[in-house]
């Protein structure tokens, strides 16, 4: 359209389908014209249904298929789902975010969730923000992990011992607690035996098996070895179970031991050096070296008896 104005003209443009006066346009459309024949939040246009599996036993919520199904939550399935969608429809050159606000259980309707959500998206330099709702369905099952434990699988033991000595009770509650604090998402412990040397903790990968072994000589002292065992063979590649021998230190604080004809009270150990100890009779501190302490032995009558604390698990 052509404008006058004294002597000079100019041109100004027009929204086609309004016929409003604008200097911008985007299509060729005014910014309320293309905007309006927009819809961030559209469930019925959408390529896929929104579906997550959930486990009926631990209640976790995973997408995916097979055993590569990955832990997630539902409200991040449907802002992924969304992103995709918004992505496709509109050009993958847009700048999209979504946040999950609210989720609903349907009542009547165990396999379905309604999520509220708020999207924001940048499509040819407007932004738009729009809130809505999308219904999502659950698929039961029993993940994979829960059907691990279940089984009683195992893929490594962390055998927990002590040189020269029988673990206290205490140390090997300490360590059980240790190896439960250490645990990821997808690590879990199928089962614990007492033993009267120590404890057997089965573990649910190598992985998990090093890492608490790891923590475990780091907290109560002491050192772990590792050995390979092959179990079988699955898709072509050997399947190994793993034995972590984690040795605690041959003496704790507290104890009293004897060298000789004398009785001493351990104060601190220090590892592949020795112990920082006091000489019961004379109260005087001293320091035995490791090839002492090698030729030590416990003092069992200044043993306090420890009461039992840990749970036997089957």
């Amino acid at each position: 359209m052509k404008e006058s104005s004294g002597d000079k003209e100019r041109w100004s443009k027009f929204c086609p389908k309004c016929g409003k006066k604008t200097d911008e346009l985007f299509d060729s459309l005014c910014r309320a014209c293309f905007t309006k024949g927009i819809k961030l939040i559209d469930a019925e246009k959408l390529a896929i249904p929104i579906r997550v599996n959930v486990c009926e036993i631990c209640g976790g919520y995973f997408k995916g298929k097979g055993a590569g199904k990955e832990r997630t939550s539902i409200e991040e399935v449907v802002t992924d789902a969304i992103r995709k969608d918004i992505l496709e429809r509109y050009g993958h050159e847009c700048k999209v975010s979504a946040e999950g606000l609210v989720r609903n259980e349907l009542k009547g309707a165990e396999n379905r969730v309604i999520v509220s959500l708020r999207v924001k998206a940048e499509i040819k330099g407007v932004e738009i923000e729009e809130r809505g709702e999308i219904e999502v369905s659950l698929k039961r099952e029993t993940c994979e992990r829960c059907s691990r434990i279940t089984g009683g699988y195992y893929a490594g033991i962390v055998q927990i011992r002590a040189d020269d000595r029988i673990p206290a009770d205490e140390e090997l509650t300490m360590a059980e607690e240790i190896a439960y604090s250490g645990l990821g998402d997808a690590d879990f412990i199928s089962k614990e035996t007492k033993l009267k040397e120590g404890l057997d903790i089965y573990v649910s990968s190598m992985e998990c098996g090093r890492r608490v072994s790891r923590q475990i000589v780091k907290k109560l002292g002491g050192g772990f070895s590792e050995s390979r065992k092959l179990y079988g063979r699955k898709d072509g590649r050997n399947i190994y179970r793993v034995s972590f021998s984690v040795r605690l230190p041959a003496f704790t604080e507290g104890e009293k031991v004897e060298i000789g004809d004398k009785v001493f009270s351990v104060e601190k150990v220090r590892k592949e050096k020795g112990i920082e100890c006091v000489d019961v009779a004379t109260g005087e501190r001293t320091f035995l070296k490791k090839k002492e302490t090698d030729k030590a032995r416990r003092h069992f009558f200044f043993l306090e008896k420890r009461k039992p604390v840990l749970k036997e698990k089957k």
